[in-house]
């Protein structure tokens, strides 16, 4: 489990989001963000094909060893972006310089400049802790995901921050900053009765 400081945007307030992962396959994630002082935001994404969205008060959250989702709220996922691998590149940057050391630093982005400039499109920052070689990168974007599945060509790790960068632009939005990890144990059950198999993405 991490825990980080989540900014949406530039001048959006620090707010607090936690992402649950296992280090050794990295195509589900369970990710939560403050909705409130009392309750989180949960977002389940299971890139092979399952997607779920609720509200979980923070209290039963941290003291349940397991989290079932019911089956109103779990829904079929087809990923629409693995025929978009073509059009992006994981490009491994030089080390990054903070608070006195070097971190390893990678990037997503088009891989075409002239549709890049015409569309406007962003770029996706990696940078990752020291010492996490044990964990798999944290790709919860689908066409991150299935690019990395392809190429390989990145360090494993837990992002020390992630955030994306606006074309031409110093602004920075989905920023996240990790504050501590831990390694937990915490279950997510899907009930074997929901036909999420042949639903569309809700």
């Amino acid at each position: 489990m991490m825990e980080y400081d989540f900014k949406y945007t530039d001048t959006s307030k620090v707010s607090k989001a936690y992402i649950l992962t296992n280090s050794k396959d990295n195509s589900y994630t369970l990710t939560m963000h403050e909705k409130d002082s009392l309750n989180f935001k949960l977002y389940f994404s299971d890139l092979n094909g399952i997607l779920s969205r609720t509200t979980l008060d923070k209290g039963s959250f941290f003291k349940a060893e397991s989290i079932t989702l019911n089956c109103g709220i779990v829904s079929g996922y087809y990923n629409p972006f693995k025929g978009q691998t073509k059009k992006y590149n994981f490009i491994n940057k030089p080390d990054t310089l903070i608070d006195g050391e070097y971190y390893p630093h990678y990037i997503l982005k088009w891989n075409n400049p002239k549709r890049e400039r015409r569309k406007k499109f962003g770029t996706a920052h990696f940078i990752i802790e020291k010492n996490t070689s044990f964990h798999l990168p944290l790709l919860d974007y689908p066409t991150a995901y299935e690019e990395w599945k392809l190429e390989r060509n990145i360090p494993n790790g837990i992002p020390k921050e992630m955030f994306m960068e606006e074309y031409l632009k110093k602004k920075y939005s989905r920023s996240y900053k990790l504050k501590q990890f831990a390694k937990i144990n915490k279950y997510v059950i899907i009930p074997a009765e929901c036909d999420y198999a042949n639903i569309k993405n809700k």
